[in-house]
């Protein structure tokens, strides 16, 4: 298992190159260097990944008319490709679905749950990492939408004003060697 890094806004994200189980064409971190880039850590299996899907759905037809760019990474070992692909129809998803086997860009991302989002601006720096909003177990309505705001924030040239949250979610089920 390689070494689970642990980024926070302001480092440089760092760069992969990802099958997209959709075009099933590789997709690299650098080809969106100069364009903003939302990265969500997805899974088929988590319902708390489920309960954003229409979000995301909504939400990455309106952040592509603003330059903005989402990619969903399913990092998951126990998850079929077919699985991914089959979601991703039902869902009408256009943008990027990644496969992270054996979580090599989860490790390097420190990404423990689905969903965990970064936000990267034009120059691959995170300015946001964390949840989408303040749901949990308890809290079951969100009181504030984190993501919403730090893109907000990132068009408008600003910092957002939670740059890094503690994500909520299921655990990403994670490849060990034997």
């Amino acid at each position: 298992m390689e070494q689970i890094h642990a980024l926070t806004s302001g480092m440089t994200a760092p760069d992969f190159t990802l099958t997209d189980v959709i075009s099933n064409e590789p997709v690299s971190l650098s080809q969106y260097r100069g364009q903003p880039l939302i990265l969500n850590f997805w899974s088929v299996e988590c319902p708390w990944s489920r309960k954003f899907d229409a979000y995301f759905t909504e939400r990455a037809a309106q952040w592509a008319e603003r330059g903005l760019w989402l990619l969903f990474l399913d990092s998951n070992d126990n998850e079929a490709i077919y699985e991914m692909q089959d979601l991703a129809d039902e869902l009408g998803i256009t943008h990027p679905v990644l496969c992270d086997r054996r979580n090599v860009v989860a490790d390097a991302y420190g990404a423990q749950t689905t969903p965990y989002i970064f936000v990267l601006d034009e120059n691959g720096i995170i300015v946001y990492q964390g949840a989408v909003d303040d749901r949990s177990f308890r809290q079951q309505e969100a009181t504030i939408n984190y993501l919403d705001a730090a893109v907000e924030a990132l068009l408008a040239g600003q910092t957002p004003a939670h740059t890094d949250t503690i994500p909520y979610g299921c655990t990403i089920v994670r490849h060990f060697d034997d």
